[in-house]
């Protein structure tokens, strides 16, 4: 949420500087109204560039360090002990020296006034958007260890997730690897010995010579320049994908890539079901519960979709009938929602959603490598044909012409 610097003229006439947090100037100036106080300026807040801070904002920490402060809280909150007192006995049991400073400067921001949403934010590197939209909706609603315990959840189900796919990756990375050793290999070594053979005969190279001796040129005068080339298309590609478009067709290219697909929707589906469960149980209404999971969704194309949901559920339309004009919701899924809003039983089916599609992204991920492995077996094949045919092809030529 924007931040603002703003100068009030109290009730007693005193002036006072503070930097509020609002949707829009608007909400600043019926606030100041509310409060019978007047609004002298408002500005956007700009925070003073501080070098260490940035470093330390930018800190990581590992996925399972993460998992255990979250599950650690909201056991201690669900228990009844304050949450500074909850950081402060986290900071004692916390090995990890880049977990203790962020949860040391997270009790300072809480203690100067800021929501722990707030605090976190400061440390993206830590809490990512999710992690903070979710935290923020607990402390609106007042059920902040219910989504603390759905967040360890989702962050330990994200960790198996993650292991799982590192080990279906794993062989079609060492046969990429090999494959591009082997290529780099044949046009560096391979490559401009043959050259030299093939142009002193004069005879017509074919194509697939022509292009692995124009490719072996570039490589070994121009490396640098390909270098450059690699490292400037990284740059640029991370730079566009933290555009608000680029993100956007970022995560549009992950709802339509051949091999994740299934993954990426099923996964986005299910803690779609898993938010919306959680606050709704917790008594949000509707409307409240699909703003909020919107921003927690993790995936900005279905999200779209979920506000357009939400603006027909305002208008009168059911949750069921709104959801299914989204490409990405399932007609099973839609038909279960239907049933569970025609039942009263919504919560029920949401947690029977998840669940099934958990199920389903688990045995996906167990059956990725098995995906993977034809498509790199025929790209091994393509580059070894295409070199065999670079370096074989003139030989028979040669060949046919002594004969």
């Amino acid at each position: 949420m924007p931040q603002y610097s703003c100068r009030f003229v109290t009730e007693d006439g005193n002036i006072i500087e503070s930097i509020v947090e609002a949707e829009s100037k608007f909400e600043i100036y019926e606030m100041a109204e509310d409060r019978n106080e007047m609004v002298l300026s408002v500005k956007k807040y700009r925070k003073p560039f501080n070098l260490a801070e940035w470093f330390n904002r930018r800190k990581k920490v590992k996925p399972q360090e993460l998992e255990n402060f979250t599950t650690q809280l909201a056991i201690m909150l669900n228990a009844g002990v304050p949450l500074i007192a909850c950081i402060e006995a986290l900071v004692e049991q916390t090995e990890s020296e880049n977990m203790q400073n962020v949860l040391k400067e997270l009790i300072d921001k809480v203690n100067s006034g800021l929501s722990l949403s707030q605090a976190m934010s400061e440390f993206p590197g830590v809490f990512d958007d999710m992690y903070v939209n979710m935290i923020r909706a607990g402390e609106s609603a007042g059920v902040l260890e219910h989504i603390l315990t759905r967040l360890s959840d989702f962050i330990q189900h994200d960790i198996q997730v993650r292991s799982n796919i590192k080990k279906a990756m794993r062989y079609p990375l060492i046969v990429l690897t090999a494959i591009t050793a082997a290529f780099i290999g044949a046009i560096v070594f391979i490559i401009p010995r043959f050259a030299k053979m093939f142009i002193a005969q004069g005879i017509e190279l074919p194509l697939p010579t022509r292009i692995m001796i124009g490719v072996s040129n570039f490589v070994i005068n121009y490396w640098w320049l390909a270098i450059a080339g690699i490292i400037g298309i990284i740059f640029g590609v991370h730079s566009f994908v933290r555009t608000p478009r680029g993100a956007y067709l970022l995560d549009l290219l992950k709802l339509k890539s051949p091999v994740f697909k299934d993954i990426v929707i099923k996964s986005t589906i299910a803690r779609f079901a898993h938010m919306l469960e959680t606050l709704t149980k917790a008594g949000i209404q509707i409307i409240r519960a699909l703003e909020t999971t919107e921003g927690t969704i993790g995936n900005l194309v279905i999200a779209n979709d979920i506000r357009k949901a939400r603006e027909d559920v305002e208008k009168g339309i059911s949750l069921a009938g709104a959801l299914g004009k989204s490409h990405w919701f399932p007609g099973m899924t839609i038909r279960m929602i239907s049933v569970g809003e025609q039942s009263g039983s919504l919560e029920k089916m949401l947690e029977n959603i998840a669940r099934q599609y958990d199920e389903n992204v688990d045995a996906k991920i167990n059956k990725l490598s098995a995906s993977i492995e034809p498509i790199m077996t025929v790209a091994m094949g393509g580059l070894l044909l295409l070199i065999a045919l670079g370096i074989f092809l003139p030989m028979w030529n040669m060949y046919s012409a002594i004969k």
